[in-house]
């Protein structure tokens, strides 16, 4: 539907991936699962560093050049989130150096499968691949997004991308490991039956033992795609408390804002409204996350002395922490 090429599975989903888990979870290990939002866990020699209470996010869908990202992220208000897009035509290896790279200085988020990829991969191969990435950096990646905008009516029939999200919840749970999923907002745009609300997702196609045990569900939203409505801060107060009545145990915010193309002359201006709009949001819940989650800031804002669109985001880090105050 947008962002990115409609691309074909990875190498690593023929067999070449390193195997990982291969068991399904012990009633025991969800139950661990389920508290792994807490904090600090040890895991054997493993540890999961904290998170902030809120996540000053941005998604880079292009690591070619880390360090473009590396010396953006000691220049900006706060330490980031980098949610990272993990192209299904790579394998983990070619994300180990940025990983490397960005650790210090950003806390991590896998987005282990785009939507635009979702009816590109079967269960079983989504499954593998998860696994592989698991295996690949464990704790060096502080939350990984199972599911990607789940709801949109592109992603392919719901009891099959309900499959693949469980699989993946079970397989990054059951290694204690944080986890994330994202709907599609699309209240006043959307297609009817033919696609369903958050809400209405859920309560059909997120299994209760998912919804008890996920450490963040987000939304994603792109004015463009929904007759430019820009909901108020109270809408979006409302619906954060619907969806905590259906992900009791989950932090809740914005797992994806942008445009469908990067900026340009003609677009900056709405792009900077965007920005200061959605980070500075005044949403005062107490399992409110922030997020936010810009998509091309790596095209739309790197490297950061020379793109216009860079002190917007920039400021857009500060609005998020003033409006938390």
């Amino acid at each position: 539907m947008r962002h990115i090429a409609a691309v074909t599975a990875c190498a690593c989903l023929a067999g070449a991936c390193s195997p990982g888990l291969t068991h399904a979870p012990t009633a025991g290990e969800t139950a661990r699962a389920a508290s792994a939002h807490s904090g600090q866990r040890q895991l054997g020699h493993l540890v999961q560093r904290p998170l902030p209470r809120t996540l000053y996010g941005v998604t880079a869908d292009d690591v070619s050049d880390p360090w473009r990202l590396v010396i953006a992220s000691r220049h900006l208000p706060k330490m980031p989130i980098i949610r990272l897009y993990l192209d299904v035509q790579q394998p983990p290896g070619y994300y180990t150096a940025a990983v490397a790279a960005l650790r210090p200085v950003s806390y991590l988020m896998g987005e282990l499968l785009d939507s635009s990829d979702e009816t590109r991969i079967s269960v079983a191969a989504y499954d593998r691949r998860v696994r592989s990435y698991l295996a690949a950096f464990g704790s060096k990646i502080d939350l990984w997004e199972i599911g990607n905008e789940v709801n949109g009516n592109w992603t392919g029939p719901y009891p099959a991308v309900q499959a693949k999200l469980s699989v993946a919840y079970r397989d990054v749970s059951a290694l204690g490991r944080r986890t994330a999923l994202t709907l599609y907002y699309n209240r006043g745009c959307g297609d009817g039956a033919a696609e369903l609300d958050p809400i209405a997702f859920t309560r059909k196609y997120v299994p209760p033992e998912v919804r008890n045990g996920l450490t963040y569900v987000f939304l994603s939203y792109y004015e463009g795609n929904c007759k430019s409505i820009r909901p108020s801060a109270t809408a979006w107060t409302a619906h954060f408390k619907a969806l905590h009545a259906l992900y009791p145990h989950a932090r809740l915010g914005f797992g994806e804002i942008g445009m469908n193309n990067p900026v340009t002359s003609k677009t900056i201006n709405t792009a900077k409204s965007m920005i200061s709009y959605y980070y500075g949001l005044p949403i005062h819940l107490p399992y409110y996350a922030g997020g936010y989650f810009w998509w091309y800031y790596y095209e739309d804002c790197l490297p950061y002395a020379t793109k216009p669109l860079w002190q917007a985001l920039r400021r857009g880090f500060e609005d998020a922490a003033a409006s938390q105050r």
